[in-house]
């Protein structure tokens, strides 16, 4: 038997219903929490702001020292080096840019063209200092820095930033085997240097170098074999 529908009354139409009930709990909650709510409002508006200005200091710092970077370029190509070494200075000021880093390396060949190697190996150690990444940048950076010391005579200091510039998967890993296995040499260590020749045959069979390397692994081999292996 079909139920007859329910009756609304004159109380029913006065209750609110679900949607109003729920509303008028959510606007309550609300107003009690009206200065937390505004607080956090606040927040959320200052902390897009602050992202905002962030960007746009970020952005004006490398379009500053893209400026100073491509006048440096220009001035060192010329053979004007004291004057890139100035530009290179400002370039390397904005340090949130992406030319600050790159501009510590051109300096530091700049002082070289000057013939001022302590400069230059200083500015190669704060580029060092700022590019942690495991980069192309840094691993030129360690090759000339441990170029500076060899060229110095100093291969105790030019080995470990060979060594350090071979780890770095990049496109002068073989220059860092060669440097480190001539420090070998020089420092007597011709085990060690036998073992970088080796090495860079085994990793480059079709390196520009390989004809010159074999010979040094033959003469380097003769040497640790009359030295009683040591």
């Amino acid at each position: 038997m079909a139920r007859s529908p329910r009756r609304i009354t004159r109380r029913d139409i006065r209750k609110p219903d679900q949607f109003v009930a729920v509303t008028g709990e959510i606007f309550h909650f609300v107003k009690q929490k009206r200065k937390p709510f505004i607080g956090a409002a606040a927040a959320v508006v200052l902390a897009l702001v602050g992202l905002w200005g962030w960007d746009a200091y970020a952005q004006r710092q490398n379009h500053l020292a893209a400026k100073d970077y491509v006048q440096g370029v220009n001035l060192y190509h010329a053979g004007k080096y004291a004057d890139a070494v100035q530009r290179f200075d400002k370039a390397k000021e904005y340090t949130l840019s992406s030319y600050s880093a790159p501009a510590l390396l051109y300096q530091a060949n700049s002082y070289l063209a000057l013939g001022d190697p302590a400069k230059a190996a200083a500015s190669l150690e704060e580029l060092l200092q700022q590019e942690r990444k495991q980069s192309l940048l840094r691993q030129l950076g360690l090759l000339s820095l441990a170029y500076l010391h060899e060229t110095a005579g100093n291969c105790k200091e030019a080995g470990p930033s060979f060594a350090e510039a071979e780890k770095i998967v990049a496109p002068f890993t073989d220059e860092a085997i060669l440097g480190k296995a001539r420090c070998g040499m020089e420092t007597q260590d011709l085990k060690g240097a036998l073992e970088s020749y080796r090495q860079y045959l085994t990793s480059y069979p079709a390196g520009d170098r390989v004809g010159e390397v074999t010979i040094r692994v033959q003469e380097l081999e003769a040497k640790v074999a009359a030295s009683g292996g040591k």
